[in-house]
């Protein structure tokens, strides 16, 4: 599967994108992502997946700033997003400290989006629901990539992975997981 992470991003986004750079600098917040060290450890298919949290991280919440702003018809779409955002944020953190729970909250946010996903096709004729349906469409793949190798067991996804050791739905219940 290929992943054109090379798009150009959807209009407006650049703007709201720097704006939320300098929210997180003015906020004393690190705006840099996980330490290279530790990516230099991540499989293609767990570096893709971090990817793609983070791009639909930010781009769902620049989908929710645009449906608050269009007004009250959009405001389910405002608050779907702002959830898939907050969950891929979430998932970015756990794959940069090799959490224990990485796969079961992967495995959640698959659940939700693919949930969500005919409810953002109602607004999708607005061009910022559009593209974020791409967005999670393709984090939703990357991430079930991961988990296939989570479960098959068979190759390590991340540092100190203990894949196969029969936890909940044959992810790990304890140690590293990615």
């Amino acid at each position: 599967m290929s992943h054109e992470h090379q798009r150009q991003p959807p209009q407006g986004y650049e703007q709201y994108e720097r704006q939320h750079q300098q929210m997180e600098g003015q906020r004393g917040q690190p705006t840099s992502r996980p330490a290279r060290s530790f990516e230099d450890h991540l499989t293609n298919e767990l570096r893709i997946a971090l990817e793609d949290f983070t791009e639909v991280s930010h781009v769902a919440a620049w989908c929710a700033k645009e449906c608050a702003q269009e007004g009250p018809q959009l405001a389910e779409c405002a608050r779907i997003c702002t959830d898939i955002a907050d969950m891929a944020e979430f998932n970015e953190r756990l794959i940069a400290r090799d959490s224990m729970f990485g796969p079961e909250v992967a495995d959640l946010f698959v659940r939700v989006a693919t949930e969500a996903l005919p409810e953002l096709e109602a607004f999708q004729h607005h061009s910022h629901v559009d593209e974020t349906i791409g967005v999670i469409d393709r984090t939703i793949d990357s991430c079930r990539t991961v988990l296939e190798m989570v479960d098959q067991g068979g190759q390590q996804a991340g540092p100190g992975a203990k894949a196969g050791r029969g936890g909940a739905g044959g992810r790990p219940p304890s140690g590293g997981t990615y």
